[in-house]
């Protein structure tokens, strides 16, 4: 294995040791990202900084809302 992919390995198995910090780490990088690029590709970088929450075991599950049902359909369960 490469130095980079131990260094790699090695940062996520910090970031899985230390879920909640490694998820404010990963909002704040996100929030900045967005300001930084005026907002223009919000649901690309959600979905990167998604993709890297779920690679370590963190992120939220109501990061994303889901859309009220219609009328007259049960939610999804």
């Amino acid at each position: 294995m490469s130095r980079i992919g131990q260094w790699l390995k090695k940062a996520e198995d910090l970031a899985r040791g230390h879920s909640k910090q490694a998820d404010q780490v990963i909002d704040r990088a996100e929030q900045f990202v967005k300001e930084k690029t005026g907002h223009k590709y919000d649901d690309q970088i959600g979905k990167g900084a998604d993709a890297v929450q779920r690679r370590y075991g963190g992120g939220r599950t109501e990061r994303r809302p889901e859309t009220p049902p219609a009328e007259g359909r049960p939610p999804k369960a």
